[in-house]
């Protein structure tokens, strides 16, 4: 008998010493090491207590004394996902092309100017006569340019950048409602392993219970050493089951802080709703399938997005029509120059005739000469050049597309192409929908029926294993029947387990289709 004592004890302890140091990271509760430590205490067998410590060792100590509600998940991801940032940055330049555009219906006001130098024959600007020596010149002007008629193009893209702000808004606020369900679905995730790590805790002590008890039994000669063995099987196979929903656990969690983009360095762990019975039975309360998809219709913003975009659309094609208009411009302009050629006299000095040819007067002739003088320049000032030389003028100017490579055409039919192939996209999407809500639906309605079976089928099983348990205790069943009341009596409760939790996601779904908050 002692060596059925003593292997099974040196399995277990290997098995849970590798617990220990693999979720020497997860997050149960001390409270409840403290309690399974007690409950055991009483045993007096020391394999028995050796087995008990191995398993209150195996138990995790929280990270964190703060403990994460759904809500404050549920906002810490909308504040650090990606995806999100992504999706805000889309809206801020949707926003900044409608400024743009709404900008563009003001004139426009531009100024210019020129320096340079200029060598050979070349015009002088300020008084258009050639000049073969270099120069300097410099220019300045002004230009304005205001639609009086043909603003119909800018007016329907400044309505087409509305919407699509707009949708941009819609597609942050889907974004957004996606995150949560996604949040509330790792959240209901860790809680399913949580449990399921308990109900394990559960059946692992009471096959330890009664593995000291059969070896008492055993030692007494009431039993076979068979059941000894039978029972060293099962408390092994639970215990491995045990580690397994613990690393399931905290598998769970940490993709809980991956959808979160929380960091994995930093203590984190979530805290145990109180979860409303009543409210698993909130299905028969809620709307038919097509009650849910015409709710679902005003609040996702999805179909909301797809709308705005059929608008965008339309108003796309509409601005590409305008541009077949002529467009009536109001332009005017206003400019200098200067030139370093251009001079000013200060003074003049005679310096003598020069002859400019001959005529006969009564055969008498006579030289022709002109007045030769010397002068004393400087170039004219910049700004008294500016003052002298500026100029201005306004008018009309008429635009009106007759031929241009046939591009006004191609981009009206685009924007048709688009507006049919968006059309497409909102019957595809309100589809779908209709769809995935029908398919939530019969799932919910599946999963309650599923819920409600399976507590039965756990009540039956549990009087089931308390009378297990006392016709075991006096040996009237042998070890096989005990265990196979026992598995089932853990499979059921599994079954509850899951299907609750598969209950309560499914009413999440719906509650998501319907616009409403997602809460535990």
């Amino acid at each position: 008998m002692k060596i059925f004592k003593q292997v099974p004890l040196l399995v277990l302890s290997i098995l849970f010493s590798g617990a220990v140091f693999s979720q020497s990271s997860s997050h149960t509760q001390q409270a409840n090491v403290r309690s399974k430590s007690n409950e055991s205490s009483h045993l007096k067998s020391p394999e028995a207590r050796a087995f008990n410590t191995n398993l209150a060792d195996s138990e995790v100590t929280p990270l964190s004394s703060s403990k994460w509600s759904l809500q404050q998940c549920i906002h810490y991801a909308m504040d650090h996902n990606l995806q999100v940032a992504e999706s805000e940055l889309n809206e801020r330049l949707a926003r900044l092309v409608l400024q743009q555009s709404q900008n563009s219906k003001l004139p426009s006001f531009n100024a210019d100017a020129s320096l340079g130098e200029s060598y050979g024959r070349s015009i002088d600007p300020t008084s258009n006569q050639f000049v073969t020596k270099g120069f300097a010149y410099n220019s300045l002007g002004l230009s304005s340019q205001a639609l009086l008629f043909g603003w119909f193009q800018r007016k329907h893209q400044v309505e087409q950048n509305q919407f699509e702000v707009q949708a941009a808004n819609s597609a942050f606020n889907q974004l957004k409602d996606d995150i949560a369900l996604n949040v509330a679905t790792g959240f209901l995730r860790v809680l399913l392993a949580r449990e399921t790590v308990k109900i394990n805790e559960g059946q692992v002590k009471l096959d330890n219970d009664q593995y000291i008890q059969t070896v008492k039994f055993a030692d007494a000669g009431k039993l076979p050493e068979l059941n000894v063995a039978q029972m060293m099987s099962q408390l092994s196979t639970d215990s491995a089951n045990l580690v397994s929903a613990k690393a399931d656990e905290r598998i769970a969690l940490l993709q809980l802080r991956a959808l979160l983009n929380f960091d994995f360095d930093t203590p984190f762990d979530i805290e145990i709703p109180e979860i409303n019975i009543a409210e698993l039975s909130s299905f028969n309360a809620l709307p038919a399938p097509d009650g849910i998809y015409a709710i679902a219709l005003k609040n996702q913003h999805r179909m909301k997005y797809d709308e705005l975009k059929l608008e965008s659309a339309k108003k796309m094609l509409s601005a590409a029509k305008s541009a077949q208009y002529p467009q009536l411009f109001l332009i005017g302009s206003l400019g200098t120059n200067f030139s370093s050629v251009t001079k000013d006299i200060l003074g003049q000095t005679y310096t003598g005739e020069a002859p400019l040819g001959n005529i006969t007067v009564d055969t008498i002739i006579l030289p022709v000469t002109r007045p030769t003088y010397s002068y004393q320049t400087r170039t004219r000032s910049i700004f008294n050049q500016y003052g002298d030389n500026i100029r201005a003028n306004i008018g009309l100017s008429l635009n009106i597309p007759i031929l241009n490579g046939f591009s006004t055409h191609t981009n009206i039919q685009k924007a048709r192409v688009g507006l049919i192939s968006q059309q497409i996209t909102i019957d595809s999407d309100r589809q779908k929908l209709k769809q995935d809500i029908y398919k939530a639906y019969e799932e919910a309605k599946a999963s309650s029926q599923k819920y409600y079976a399976a507590k039965r089928a756990q009540d039956a099983s549990e009087r089931a294993l308390d009378f297990a348990v006392k016709r075991y205790a006096v040996g009237m069943i042998n070890t096989f029947e005990y265990t196979s009341m026992l598995n089932s009596f853990y499979t059921a409760s599994s079954s509850v387990l899951s299907s609750k939790y598969d209950l309560i996601f499914k009413l999440k779904v719906l509650d998501y289709y319907m616009g409403n908050p997602l809460k535990l």
